[in-house]
């Protein structure tokens, strides 16, 4: 008969196995969830990391004049004014200093049903410039409207567009992948690419949330641009409207940065001890949620932060910092200056190029046709004659392919392109940079049209 120590001993050694096995098996499970995010953040995103820093190395300035300046900024951008973004126009302005922007093209939602032109920064600010501008009915995101112009949001879409034109604003759709009113005649340029369809169309893909979630838990804090950048792909049906729409009409193209800075959690304690949790893109008197601590959380929330006062942040994660969704795609426009009558300009003319600038500052980059009767840029047009070629040049080694009404018509390697065109058409060039063995896309010029 066994003893009672034995007995006692059989005991312990019974549920040390069994707790053993639980945290193992715990552990193995909290390892499969996150492995995604693992494997991003100790092998992908260091090499990847590791390559646009290369990539940086081999950048030679490109020295052939175009007879333009190259200005690159953010395009549909949010602040304070709208009701899902707290960011002030001071902090606005320090992100685009850090990264070298010159220039940004509000886009805030209306306000008590009321998009009203006085709201907001305008003019150039420490050196950038300012423009007001917002995101209203039926996709409409105008710029350029007089600072006493008020557009309800009860408007008819047809009708605001007539508005905004008489009052000499551009007129410009955003969110492209959505039902858009096409045949308004004063529609002059539409946004090609935006990262806020990737979440609409993967928001019910387990698989795509799995490994996003994953990424922002193991990779966020070291490696916040690379978790980003994860969600880029190509806007095919977007790209393909456009190229449809242009095959009978001059529309622009310019890249959207929807920033919000909302993408995120922050938290503080209540003067009564407990936690106050509220996302990024609010305040915490407006949509605050208050968590009861006990005695276990409170000191282990004490433990990871530190001492905090009642009202003073405990933690902010985010996802979108306005200094990365602003520098992740920037739209660079060719002009004399960077004045809003100037960046309008070229806006309306499409003289501009979208780059994915968060992999490499596409600054520089040339898309022109030449030929003895003259020279054409990114949003103009030439007649065919004879010599004519359509030439590029990248600051760094890139794959050019070159698109006829969307149809590819040509494919070379290297920093300089030519092409002899042989038929009339609108001809655009879609830029790859060689990224750890693979072709990522990196840029979308203008279309410059041949004409008989």
């Amino acid at each position: 008969m066994m003893s009672a120590s034995g007995l006692f001993r059989k005991i312990v050694k019974w549920l040390s196995l069994t707790l053993g096995t639980i945290v193992v098996l715990g552990v193995l499970l909290v390892l499969a969830v996150l492995s995604p995010g693992l494997y991003n953040r100790f092998y992908y995103f260091p090499k990847q990391k590791a390559a646009w820093e290369h990539l940086a190395t081999l950048r030679n300035e490109v020295v052939v004049d175009d007879g333009w300046t190259d200005f690159k900024g953010s395009v549909h951008s949010h602040s304070e004014v709208s009701h899902d973004s707290d960011a002030a126009f001071p902090e606005i302005l320090a992100a685009l200093k850090e990264i070298g922007s010159d220039f940004i093209l509000m886009s805030d939602h209306f306000v008590d049903g009321k998009a009203d032109w006085s709201l907001g920064w305008k003019g150039t600010h420490d050196g950038v410039l300012f423009v007001r501008g917002f995101e209203m009915q039926g996709g409409l995101m105008p710029w350029g409207l007089p600072d006493s112009t008020i557009i309800e949001a009860k408007e008819d879409v047809g009708e605001a567009a007539k508005k905004i034109h008489d009052l000499g604003g551009v007129v410009t759709f955003a969110h492209c992948e959505q039902e858009r009113q096409w045949d308004i005649p004063e529609l002059e340029a539409m946004e090609i690419y935006n990262i806020h369809p990737t979440f609409i169309k993967y928001s019910r893909d387990k698989k795509f949330l799995w490994k996003t979630g994953a990424n922002v838990l193991t990779c966020l804090n070291k490696y916040g641009d690379h978790c980003f950048f994860a969600l880029f792909e190509r806007p095919d049906q977007v790209l393909g409207q456009w190229d449809e729409l242009n095959i009978y009409r001059h529309i622009s193209g310019y890249g959207g940065n929807d920033t919000h800075q909302n993408c995120g959690v922050q938290a503080r304690y209540t003067p009564e001890g407990d936690l106050e949790i509220c996302d990024t893109g609010h305040k915490f008197e407006d949509e605050g949620k208050v968590h009861e601590l006990n005695i276990f959380s409170k000191a282990l929330l004490r433990l990871i932060y530190g001492k905090r006062e009642p009202g003073e942040l405990l933690f902010r994660y985010d996802l979108d910092k306005y200094v990365r969704s602003a520098h992740y795609v920037r739209t660079h426009f060719l002009a004399k200056a960077c004045t809003e009558a100037d960046i309008l300009d070229a806006l309306r003319a499409g003289r501009a190029y979208v780059s994915v600038d968060m992999v490499a500052d596409a600054t520089g980059f040339v898309y022109m046709a030449q030929s003895g009767e003259g020279r054409a840029v990114m949003g103009e047009s030439i007649k065919m004659a004879p010599g004519l070629e359509l030439k590029a040049y990248s600051p760094y080694p890139a794959k050019f392919e070159l698109l006829r009404h969307g149809v590819k018509v040509d494919e070379q390697e290297g920093t300089a392109y030519r092409f002899t065109p042989t038929e009339t058409g609108k001809y655009r060039l879609e830029v790859s940079l060689n990224v750890l063995d693979k072709d990522q896309l990196w840029l979308f010029t203008n279309p410059i049209e041949v004409m008989n």
